[in-house]
């Protein structure tokens, strides 16, 4: 019994890790994944940190 039931708790877990990794990879997420991927090297969004420092 107590196998059956680490079976099915497995099964669930590696059905909800392959579920968040076929929507992070989903092409509705793309436009996000490329808006992240440049925030560190884009000066267009609003810096306060690098606005405090040139003062």
């Amino acid at each position: 019994m107590s196998g059956t039931i680490h079976g099915i708790w497995t099964l669930v877990l590696m059905i909800t890790v392959l579920g968040i990794f076929a929507w992070a990879w989903s092409s509705k997420r793309e436009v996000a994944f490329k808006e992240a991927a440049m925030l560190a090297v884009d000066d267009s969004h609003h810096n306060p940190e690098k606005e405090q420092n040139n003062d």
